[in-house]
């Protein structure tokens, strides 16, 4: 028998749809809900299996609201919605769902996308897979850290991120005698939070104190709402503080929210974007649920003195031994043992044995290949091979070969059949690093293989079963990868089944010291130079540093260092000046763009100039002095859509 469903969706003929398509399928639906309230009743008389939730309905709440109270029953959710920017999917991320479906969509995507979310939640069970970690439990981790109350208010926000999507966040006492006590966590063009005064940010945009001073530094009613596109820049003429602010870094919306403590004094939080539409009404309701989170972040980080911490501060940057006895400092060769990196030896020790697909996420340089290659030597496959395809790095024209192979003359230069690499790993597990890089064309094809459990050579004639693990890696922000129409929302769900997260080393900066040790230890053995030990100056410049680059680039500065060392230790540590240079624009009106935001803009300036036309004389791509061919490859991949160039 199949599962019972609820419907929870304030238009009719869509709902209507919904129910015509599951019942067609086989399945039951025991209601139809327009808002939180009546979906509530009908959750208490029919106890559904399933809950099918629009984001946006009738009345004040919202489905993330009722999202919040189907976790805490246990029962298992899919979205339903037409919005999929990429706050909205931030928003539906926090809440934990097993899918998410698009509006306007076909029967077919119905039910692909509920086979998704029913083996999701099938694996989720029978793994006892534990939820994410709650932003209170995140925050009270950092808060028991001996860093100094700059680095924990970095790590902090790299936490708060999963809740509100921000470029900058103002922290501040309500209360005029204490606006020199605000704190600024900017976000640099390394993506990484510096922690900045207003003296610090007055003196970058220019902004004199007595200029300051006469001005409104906040707005008197901006408790707990939103701003975006021209209500922001309303806010912006209600306060030239904000607006020499957003004009320098290019702030284009805005969240605030109060927050009450205990002893009755606000403190408001300021969120900024640099998106003109950053913000809604579901990140509030999401901050709202987590206010408790927040209280604790201002009593037990924000107010917290360096002078509090000093002390066992200066015990955890003491040299450490080059040998590393304790069994806990390694996992199958993965050093560290600060809390968030046990949280993931324990994620893969649940894992490795199943057969679940993984899918690890995380920065360059942390580890993720490492990660891939001790699930699948843990597990059962671990006598059988294991194949690593780096997507990034495999030729357009020649992806769906490099994976499922052809068969000889299926392509002009195809004189062999070749084995593809699904093939290759058949027994086995294959690791496809840079997943985020693969064109949508081979998204399709990769979706199927991992429903089917089967390929097509290219050319062939017939299908082939393959039994293959399959585990993923991606440095992007999948979501918003997804909502710039990048990659495959069904695929980002039949993927993210067991996410792993790998922490970015200034997130354990606790590890630094073990992590070093190692990376010397093995460095002096290979070089045969009688180094050992790191100096307490040279562990205090580690510790400080933000590692933008994590282990891989600490391994690099290791090796230079111990060259470079004249002694029997290493004394002083050089760290690169692009992190100096990083810190923020270095005049008004001015960001570092990526290449890729530079070729977008581009494009889409000259695609304005020709009215949309892409091809033949006048378009765009005889102005750009390229194949059309090309160009509308550029368009999809930078995400350009049609109504952008109106």
């Amino acid at each position: 028998m199949k599962e019972q469903i609820l419907i929870v969706e304030d238009e009719f003929i869509v709902a209507n749809d919904l129910r015509i398509m599951l019942q067609k399928a086989g399945y039951k639906v025991c209601g139809i809900a327009p808002s939180v309230a009546k979906a509530t009743d009908l959750i208490k008389a029919k106890n559904p299996d399933w809950v099918l939730l629009d984001i946006f309905l009738q009345g004040s709440k919202t489905g993330i609201d009722l999202a919040g109270q189907l976790s805490e029953m246990g029962i298992p959710f899919i979205y339903i919605s037409a919005n999929t920017n990429q706050a909205i999917l931030e928003a539906a991320k926090a809440t934990e769902p097993y899918g998410f479906l698009v509006k306007p969509f076909r029967e077919k995507d119905l039910l692909v996308m509920l086979d998704i979310a029913l083996y999701r939640h099938e694996q989720s069970t029978r793994l006892n897979q534990a939820r994410v970690t709650s932003l209170k439990d995140q925050v009270a981790m950092i808060a028991a850290k001996s860093d100094t109350r700059d680095e924990k208010l970095k790590q902090a926000a790299a936490v708060l991120q999963a809740v509100v999507p921000f470029d900058c966040l103002q922290i501040s006492k309500n209360d005029p005698s204490a606006e020199q006590e605000q704190v600024y966590l900017v976000k640099n063009n390394l993506n990484l939070f510096q922690v900045q005064t207003l003296n610090d940010l007055l003196q970058l945009t220019g902004v004199t104190q007595r200029d300051y001073r006469s001005w409104k530094p906040s707005p008197a009613d901006t408790k707990n709402q939103f701003y975006n596109n021209f209500e922001f820049r309303r806010l912006k003429m209600d306060s030239l503080w904000l607006k020499a602010l957003s004009d320098h870094y290019q702030y284009q919306s805005a969240l605030c929210y109060d927050v009450l403590l205990d002893d009755g004094y606000v403190y408001k939080f300021l969120f900024l974007s640099t998106a003109p539409d950053g913000y809604n009404k579901l990140q509030l309701d999401l901050l709202q649920k987590n206010d408790v989170a927040l209280k604790q972040l201002i009593t037990d980080v924000l107010l917290k003195k360096d002078a509090e911490v000093k002390q066992t501060r200066t015990v955890k940057t003491t040299p450490l031994p080059l040998s590393l006895p304790a069994a806990s400092q390694n996992f199958n060769g993965i050093i560290g043992e600060s809390p968030l990196l046990k949280a993931v030896f324990h994620k893969i020790t649940i894992v490795a044995p199943d057969e679940t697909s993984v899918l690890v996420v995380g920065e360059s340089g942390t580890g993720k290949e490492r990660i891939a290659q001790t699930i699948h030597k843990l597990s059962p496959r671990k006598n059988k091979p294991m194949v690593t395809v780096n997507c990034a790095a495999l030729p357009i024209s020649l992806i769906e070969s490099e994976l499922f192979g052809h068969e000889r003359g299926a392509f002009t230069g195809a004189t062999e059949k070749r084995t593809g690499k699904f093939e290759q790993a058949d027994g086995g597990t294959i690791f496809l690093d840079e997943i985020g890089e693969l064109p949508l064309e081979a998204q399709v094809k990769l979706l199927r293989v991992l429903q089917e459990k089967e390929i097509e050579r290219l050319g062939g004639n017939y299908t082939k079963k393959v039994n293959v693990r399959i585990i993923t890696a991606t440095n992007r922000n999948l979501e918003k990868e997804v909502a710039e129409g990048r990659f495959r929302l069904d695929l980002y769900y039949r993927l993210n089944v067991f996410p792993i997260e790998l922490p970015a080393l200034r997130q354990r900066k606790e590890d630094i010291p073990l992590l070093a040790n190692y990376f010397l230890d093995r460095f002096a053995k290979r070089s045969g130079k009688n180094v050992s030990g790191i100096s307490e100056t040279a562990m205090q410049t580690l510790l400080q540093y933000d590692w933008p680059g994590n282990i891989r680039e600490l391994e690099h500065l290791i090796e230079r260092s111990l060259l470079m060392a004249t002694g029997d230790s290493i004394e002083t540590i050089e760290i690169p000046k692009v992190s100096a240079m990083a810190a923020g624009p270095q005049k008004e009106g001015y960001r570092v763009r990526t290449m890729e935001e530079m070729e977008r803009e581009h494009i889409l300036e000259i695609l304005k100039i020709c009215k949309g036309k892409i091809f033949g004389e006048g378009g765009a791509a005889e102005m750009l002095n390229m194949p059309s061919t090309t160009l509308n490859s550029k368009i999809k991949r930078l995400g350009i859509k049609y109504e952008y160039v109106k």
